[in-house]
């Protein structure tokens, strides 16, 4: 029967409480995903197609609470590494995360009895449940962050003293490189990054190998729901034309105990980019100006990017820095303004999303915080800084 192996598995682990997903949950999960990716995480058409491929072929995929798993199992992260802007160029061959996950197994002397997304991001949530259907595992609800970072040490894992390496990167060619810096997860992200580079801009890396302790002690706690019911309240606003900035507000209160804010509406009129980064420093990064509409017209706002969006000035004022969550969606559908896909004119709605509280601990603002990016500011929570 379908879903024989992973249910045996879940069996023997006495989980009797799991999710299996369907087309429409993923469609779903992929959406609120892309939204928390704040602007990067990869074109999330990617990795959607990879997971509806594996349920087309008649695999299951399941997804299980991390606090059911077992303390010993085996577990690690299958994600993209590299500027997204060359992923959506160049989309990678389907069985590059399998081929890759099976080094790292070699290499360690291992095989993982379930995955973890590494992010909320859009080919990097589901590449983690296309993997899963494909190797008859669960998929675990967490991930490192509730959001997307460009940088591979920037998870509430390091933060937790958990290492991403072993790991290894792949590309479609069949290169794969291991990667081992024991304990030293900048290094990690250097040798990661210059990989992607020399595969071409992007690679395929199985990184962060843990318990499910670790998983349980250290990782972002039921955050696909979070991605997942996000996903669903902005397409119940298309289905009942609701406005899908507040649906989502409404949905990451709900879930999170959050409270987001719409702090700008307006359309693209500038675009700075470094062109040439995406190969030599394996980013996609620079600047937007967008100039205010309706409520908010006289007013500007320019917003900084590395793959992500990461610091957003509103008429010269400072109103979010890393890691809070810049969020820039289409102000009538709800759909993400990712970094790689933006043009001038586009039309968005800004919001801004307080980060995860493991994603706020002060080695978690030194892995990933404004002074990291370059910054000459203290971490201010978003909260603070538009409490005005």
């Amino acid at each position: 029967m379908p879903g024989e192996k992973i249910f045996n598995r879940l069996k023997e682990w006495g989980i009797d409480n799991y999710t299996v997903m369907d087309k429409k949950s993923i469609i779903e999960m992929n959406l609120g995903a892309a939204i928390l990716a704040t602007g990067g995480g990869g074109d999330p058409e990617i990795g959607l197609l990879w997971a509806l491929r594996a349920l087309d072929e008649g695999k299951t995929i399941v997804m299980v609470d991390p606090m059911d798993i077992p303390d010993d199992i085996f577990v690690a992260s299958p994600h993209a590494v590299g500027a997204p802007i060359v992923l959506t160029e160049k989309p990678p061959s389907y069985d590059v995360i399998n081929k890759t996950i099976k080094k790292l197994e070699n290499y360690i002397g291992k095989q993982l009895d379930a995955v973890i997304p590494f992010e909320c991001g859009g080919v990097n949530s589901t590449v983690a449940y296309a993997a899963a259907g494909e190797l008859g595992i669960p998929v675990i609800d967490v991930d490192g962050m509730n959001r997307a970072f460009p940088e591979i040490q920037m998870t509430s894992w390091a933060a937790q003293g958990i290492n991403a390496a072993p790991a290894a990167s792949g590309d479609e060619r069949g290169h794969v490189t291991i990667v081992d810096t024991i304990n030293d997860n900048i290094l990690a992200e250097r040798i990661a990054r210059r990989a992607a580079m020399s595969y071409g801009g992007n690679s395929w890396l199985v990184s962060y190998p843990m318990t499910g302790k670790q998983v349980k002690d250290a990782s972002i706690l039921n955050s696909q729901t979070i991605a997942w019911e996000l996903g669903k309240a902005v397409l119940r606003a298309r289905s009942k034309h609701l406005d899908p900035v507040e649906e989502m507000l409404n949905s990451l209160k709900n879930t999170r105990n959050v409270n987001g804010k719409k702090v700008f509406k307006g359309k693209i009129v500038d675009i700075v980019r470094e062109f040439g980064g995406e190969t030599t420093k394996g980013f996609s990064s620079g600047r937007i100006i967008m100039e205010g509409l309706d409520d908010y017209k006289g007013s500007k706002a320019e917003v900084d990017f590395q793959n992500e969006w990461l610091n957003i000035r509103i008429d010269g004022e400072v109103k979010c820095m890393p890691p809070d969550l810049i969020i820039i969606v289409d102000s009538e559908t709800g759909e993400p303004i990712r970094t790689d896909i933006m043009k001038y004119g586009y039309r968005g709605s800004v919001v801004l999303i307080p980060a995860h509280e493991r994603m706020r601990t002060p080695k978690a603002i030194e892995l990933c915080g404004p002074r990291y990016f370059g910054y000459d500011l203290d971490y201010v929570p978003v909260e603070e800084l538009n409490n005005k």
